[in-house]
């Protein structure tokens, strides 16, 4: 038997430490407590509730934790364990090189913009001394409506941070509406700069005397879905109304999606998918859920052919620490981008993580040297069966 000595104990202690350090490091951040200043919480007038947490980061900028939401007399319930945008990425029409903006500058550091109280109707939260995230509240419009005598206006909380990415901004914005409604957004304005000199790939700028190149910006969000307490145990439907021959009849189908997945939207079946929990149902008896909402489809844009990360709208992947950014992640272990996270394993009853894609195609105006107006790209995750009852 080889003799153990004080010097190889050592190592070996060494190697044990490195790699405990590595899996804490890789462990996922479930349970930790936020830190102090980084909490909001708004309940509303009737008693419906949102509380998360927010931190930011050099590559994502601002990144949401542990968002739970609490029905009017019903249990607080968690809905996400962490949610941001993973990247984004802009190709431009005169086929110039394209831009990975969260991996490249990011989207935090000094990238992301300070906001003074002109800038912000509400409150203002501090990040390492600097103001960098807004939390405001205002009028939602109708929750619902039946004829005069039931109605019922609502409100929403707004969350939003600036980045900078060279003369262009995103406004990265999460609305938190009273009837559990999440609407996830990324306003671009600033000034499109880039020009060219081919005609057909821009639009000519009257001040500017150039042609500004058209572009289309890919963004992809991160949702880690952990609905209720228990992290792996969360279960993706896909729902389809698929119309007859005639088109005079739909017919709902529903399939559980069993192994990792990249799929597309489909408006001619109303194509959709939602995120159930696996055991806690409503009050009627049916499991909460939340669904995912397509808006301005007709901005989506497959992308060029050598970028495979581009051809669908969705991927839905078991959790892993490493697969963080859905282009130009670490290969570290790991997939270089989210077509290749999707590898068959089973998703049944486990952590998953949705990878979401939306594309803006802009076409510069005069206006967009003044600067531009916002263009908000955004999608809705919709409370299914989350109560059994719309009233609040």
């Amino acid at each position: 038997m080889k003799k153990i000595t004080f010097k190889s104990s050592l190592a070996l202690l060494f190697l044990v430490l490195i790699n405990l350090n590595f899996s804490i490091a890789q462990a996922r951040p479930n349970g930790t407590s936020c830190p102090a200043g980084h909490t909001i919480s708004k309940t509303f007038s009737s008693g419906a509730k949102w509380d998360l947490c927010w931190q930011v980061r050099d590559a994502e900028g601002v990144v949401l934790s542990d968002v739970h939401y609490k029905a009017v007399g019903k249990p607080r319930r968690r809905i996400l364990g962490e949610a941001g945008l993973s990247q984004i990425q802009t190709d431009y029409d005169d086929g110039s090189a394209s831009e990975f903006l969260v991996t490249g500058a990011g989207l935090g550091g000094s990238h992301l913009q300070t906001l003074t109280s002109d800038m912000c109707d509400g409150q203002i939260h501090k990040d390492a001394g600097r103001n960098v995230v807004c939390e405001s509240y205002g009028s939602a419009g109708y929750i619902y409506r039946y004829k005069n005598n039931t109605r019922r206006q609502g409100s929403k909380l707004d969350i939003y941070s600036v980045s900078a990415a060279g003369a262009r901004e995103f406004i990265v914005r999460w609305r938190f509406l009273e009837n559990g409604t999440i609407e996830p957004a990324v306003g671009l304005t600033g000034q499109f700069t880039k020009t060219t000199t081919n005609d057909s790939a821009g639009w000519k700028v009257t001040t500017q005397n150039k042609i500004a190149t058209s572009f289309v910006d890919h963004y992809f969000w991160r949702l880690d879905f952990d609905i209720e307490s228990i992290n792996d145990n969360d279960v993706i439907e896909q729902i389809k109304s698929v119309p007859s021959s005639s088109r005079l009849t739909k017919t709902k189908q529903t399939q559980t999606v069993s192994s990792e997945l990249a799929a597309s939207f489909v408006p001619a079946e109303k194509k959709f998918w939602r995120i159930r929990d696996n055991s806690v149902r409503n009050s009627a008896n049916k499991f909460i859920s939340y669904e995912m909402v397509m808006l301005n489809y007709a901005e989506q844009n497959k992308g060029n052919t050598s970028s495979p990360w581009l051809k669908n709208d969705v991927y839905f992947t078991n959790y892993k620490a490493c697969e963080r950014f859905a282009v130009k992640n670490s290969t570290n272990n790991c997939g270089a981008n989210v077509s290749e996270f999707v590898n068959a394993e089973n998703i049944n009853a486990k952590d998953i993580v949705v990878w979401y894609r939306l594309a803006h195609h802009t076409l510069p105006r005069d206006e967009d040297f003044s600067p531009a107006a916002p263009q908000w790209s955004s999608f809705i995750l919709l409370p299914r069966d989350w109560t059994s009852t719309t009233r609040l």
